[in-house]
């Protein structure tokens, strides 16, 4: 007798979750409920006026083959794209300054971020002990192993680009593993890096990968050519008779251990193995009747608010506007833009000819309140980051001076990984070892970049224990 499965919520992870069971287990009933009317969650492509505009992110990094794969599978290998060289270039906005961050030797050296004694300090990273606490903030990480200024000037900015988090909160281990782990193994970040770079020559030809999104390990960004949400619709043309838009679930019980999934249109579904890939605060509130305590555990993990503000005008408006990747902003700037993207330059090709689209993030962990502001405001604010880049470097651009503006808001965007995260997660996995056929697979577990939401959907596909 065939098993069913049930997957809620229609974001990238459902979505891979839902591909990948697909393919290993063809025998199984399975349906994925999605309660809005699309697919894809934060992840939209607007096209409009001849512009591409990304509602979320705008692309992955290729350095993880398993994102490379799914392309592949779904039909979309001949359709991916990757970011222009020319967009390798990646900038610090202080006091409305762009300041193009270091990528050698030499550039550091010359780094007008950091004083003599303060890069002094971080070439002394190599000097300094390993550290002992698991809960180390990514501030405090940088702090104690570079200094102060470091932290200030990179990692504040990676987080909250990255993020949109706060570095004095956010958890190494949960945020940066992988930073956290090279400490363990080597005792030194500088130490690491030399090993790696001596094994990388070894097995090649010694060149680098390139650098992807602001503050991300090596990899080349990539997306597809009508946008990451091409990836959204390709997956659910293929699976369109296991996928049912407008469904929203009520609640979830355990009968005769089997999960009966309740719609709020009263329809009644069971499962065998169910697959919760809704947000933490989605999530919580079905299990309510399944387990309080792992509902109140997920209900506690924390959302950080964003904008995304689409700006497009003619190149003429903005002489002054240098060519790469787009710029990150120090918290101590006290702004409430996080940064801004140069997208036409990563993907020339996204706006009419003689346009640039440029598409700040607003928001953050650090402004809790920021989609109280009007919409107007929030353009404003968007509006502003363009001021320098004008001729004299002080006139104002109006929505009325754009091509085509776009606009986005996301109330709970991006999880937190702080240190409540990390004891709230501690609960989350101890309750789930209690439930045998119940899974949670979404991007507040084990990361939040695409790369990580694939990944996660590829490893849980592959432990069901349906014929368990």
């Amino acid at each position: 007798m065939s098993k069913n499965i049930i997957i809620v919520g229609g974001g990238i992870s459902g979505l891979a979750l839902l591909h990948y069971l697909k393919q290993g287990h063809k025998d199984a009933e399975i349906v994925l409920f999605e309660k809005n009317d699309h697919l894809g969650g934060t992840i939209r492509s607007v096209a409009r006026g001849g512009c591409l505009f990304e509602t979320g992110p705008n692309g992955f990094l290729d350095s993880k083959k398993r994102t490379l794969e799914f392309a592949r599978e779904i039909g979309l290998e001949q359709e991916l794209v990757r970011a222009d060289r020319a967009s390798g270039t990646r900038y610090l906005s202080v006091h409305h300054a762009l300041h193009p961050l270091p990528t050698s030797p030499k550039s550091f050296l010359s780094f007008g971020l950091l004083n003599p004694a303060e890069k002094v300090r971080v070439l002394g990273e190599i000097f300094v002990r390993r550290g002992d606490d698991p809960q180390e903030s990514v501030y405090d990480f940088g702090k104690r192993r570079f200094g102060e200024k470091f932290s200030q000037v990179f990692l504040d900015p990676m987080v909250s680009g990255v993020y949109a988090g706060d570095a004095r909160k956010a958890v190494l281990t949960a945020v940066f593993p992988r930073i956290a782990a090279l400490e363990r193994e080597h005792g030194s970040l500088f130490r690491a890096m030399f090993k790696m770079r001596g094994q990388h020559k070894g097995q090649g030809n010694g060149k680098p990968e390139r650098g992807g999104a602001m503050g991300s390990p090596a990899g080349t960004l990539t997306s597809f050519r009508r946008g990451i949400g091409q990836a959204i619709d390709q997956v659910g043309a293929l699976y369109k008779e296991s996928i049912r838009l407008n469904q929203e679930i009520d609640a979830i019980f355990l009968r005769d251990g089997r999960y009966a999934v309740l719609a709020k249109n009263g329809q009644a579904h069971t499962a065998d193995e169910l697959y919760l890939c809704a947000p933490a605060y989605c999530a919580g509130p079905l299990l309510q009747g399944i387990d309080p305590q792992l509902a109140r555990a997920l209900e506690r993990v924390t959302y950080a608010p964003v904008a995304v503000v689409g700006l497009v005008c003619p190149q003429a408006l903005l002489p002054d506007r240098p060519r790469g990747y787009g710029y990150l902003i120090p918290s101590s700037q006290r702004r409430e833009v996080l940064g801004v993207l140069f997208e036409s330059d990563i993907f020339p090709g996204r706006c009419g000819e003689g346009q640039v689209m440029l598409r700040a993030m607003i928001g953050g962990a650090r402004h809790p309140d920021i989609l109280k502001k009007s919409r107007e405001d929030l353009v404003r604010l968007a509006l502003q980051e363009l001021r320098p880049f004008t001729a004299e470097g002080t006139a104002e651009i109006n929505a009325g001076d754009l091509s085509e503006l776009f606009f986005a808001a996301f109330p709970r965007a991006i999880p937190q990984y702080d240190r409540d995260y990390c004891a709230t997660l501690k609960v989350i996995e101890g309750q789930l070892e209690r439930h045998r056929h119940l899974h949670l697979v979404a991007n507040y577990l084990k990361g939040v970049s695409l790369n990580d939401c694939i990944e996660n959907a590829y490893q849980a596909a592959q432990r069901p224990r349906i014929n368990k």
